[in-house]
Order: structure tokens, then sequence, then C-alpha cells
């Protein structure tokens, strides 16, 4: 398993643990997550999961955000996701 596999197997298992809301589905699939969390799209997280794609900052943080994460650590260090997506919508 390639470190990008590991990655996207990490959050798959993230997404597993969030109920669905409005699919008869133990949790939330790909489609819900894109469809309420503006910035991304069912292709870029499945992408994301298979370990194939490369996504920017922006779009792990809004994959943070719709896994319910309030914090990320990255290189150590910890990111605040409101802030960060707070300060994407000020650009």
């Amino acid at each position: 398993m390639t470190e990008k596999e590991k990655i996207g197997n990490y959050l798959f298992k993230l997404r597993e643990k969030i109920p669905s809301k409005e699919y008869n589905k133990p949790h939330i699939s790909q489609q819900e997550l894109a469809d309420n969390h503006p910035g991304l799209t069912k292709f870029t997280i499945g992408s994301i999961e298979r370990g194939e794609g490369n996504p920017t900052l922006d779009k792990l943080i809004l994959f943070a955000k719709g896994l319910n994460l309030k914090k990320v650590n990255l290189f150590e260090m910890q990111i605040d996701v409101e802030k960060y997506i707070n300060e994407l919508k000020e650009k």
C-alpha cells in the first residue's frame, strides 16, 4: 500500500463513522458528502480515498470539514478547520 493509499484509506474509515442523513445507508456516501460541502465533488473524494488524487491543502481542509473534524495535524502543526474555511471565504 502506498502512502497516498494509506491516507485515502484513513479518510474513508473516518467517512464510514458519519451516519447518512439523506440515504438509507449506514454511513455518509461520497455523493452526500459532496452535496453538503461546496468545493468537494464525488470525483475528488473518490480519487483521494483511492490514493490516486493529489489534493490541495484547501481540498483536504474541506474534506476535514465534511468529516466533522475540528483540527488537523500536519507536519506536527495543528490547523484550525473553521478558521481556515473562513480565511478561504475571505479571498
